[in-house]
């Protein structure tokens, strides 16, 4: 076996594949590193930050990969009725997260959410985007999570039988049968194991309250905010853990976990026809199985 190790957007990335000849570990790097530094929205004049500071009414030919990651997430974004939204960095910033984590509390003057804009993004094709509002980026953890899937199926193409790709938990896997991964899900309250899954294909994310929250004006914040409104989700869930066959698929409904109850995601899981299986850990150290579908996970 063949691995490597970075951290880039304050993320442990690991990758592990079967030993290879080939040099496959340099492009793999740049890859991520091209990533942390062009999509984050805390770097100035970064490629994110050019589709930010566009003007409304003005058109931009942006970056293949970055335009395919961002009509991506639009279209979960269109697929919830705006509940999943990339486009709430100004939400996200006038509610305290200004800086990148880690940090506890926040000092600034309370400003008032700005109104959610539908839609301000147009995508014209020929990596072309018209910007109709200003409503700026923020893709936080669907970045991450394109960036592995993009490793994945480069690993894939490039003939390795089996893999996994890790982003700071949020994984793909891969294999052909001679590979099988047992991976653990970890208490958010202590670090410990809690629960554990075994699977050959597919993809993990979580997502929780607790590592990516602060004070602000004395009231605890987290960074999962509702599309809807801009406003920080109100949930009795700490933790939820997602498993389905792609990484876009498990971070929209890690996301959707604390945006909706269990009955109505259900019901949008059936009627969108995803095979999903959920690790939830509530405020009382609760934890249960949700499994959509026939439940296998090979």
């Amino acid at each position: 076996m063949e691995s490597i190790t970075l951290n880039m957007m304050n993320t442990d990335f690991y990758i592990e594949v079967p030993g290879a000849s080939e040099n496959w570990k340099e492009p793999v790097s740049k890859w991520l590193h091209y990533v942390a530094q062009e999509w984050s929205r805390f770097i100035p004049n970064n490629e994110l930050d050019q589709i930010n500071q566009l003007p409304v009414g003005k058109t931009l030919k942006i970056n293949t990969s970055l335009y395919d990651c961002l009509k991506k997430a639009n279209h979960f974004y269109e697929k919830t009725n705006g509940l999943f939204s990339p486009y709430l960095k100004n939400q996200l910033v006038k509610q305290g997260y200004n800086q990148s984590f880690p940090f506890s509390s926040v000092e600034m003057h309370e400003e008032r959410l700005d109104p959610i804009v539908k839609d301000p993004l147009h995508f014209l094709g020929n990596q072309q985007i018209y910007k109709t509002s200003n409503q700026p980026i923020d893709l936080g953890g669907f970045a991450k999570g394109y960036a592995v899937e993009q490793i994945k199926k480069w690993l894939q193409i490039h003939d390795f039988s089996y893999g996994i790709v890790d982003g700071g938990g949020d994984m793909a896997m891969w294999s052909d049968g001679e590979k099988e991964w047992s991976i653990g899900i970890a208490n958010p309250f202590n670090g410990t194991d809690m629960g554990s899954i075994k699977i050959q294909n597919g993809a993990i994310a979580t997502s929780n309250r607790i590592y990516r929250s602060w004070t602000y004006q004395q009231q605890e914040k987290h960074h999962i905010l509702n599309g809807q409104t801009g406003k920080v989700a109100e949930s009795n869930i700490i933790q939820a853990t997602v498993i389905t066959d792609s990484l876009y698929k498990s971070e929209v409904s890690a996301k959707l976990c604390f945006l909706m109850n269990e009955l109505q995601l259900n019901k949008w899981l059936e009627n969108n026809e995803w095979r999903v299986a959920r690790f939830i850990v509530d405020q009382d150290e609760k934890a249960k199985w949700i499994k959509m579908g026939d439940g296998r996970y090979v």
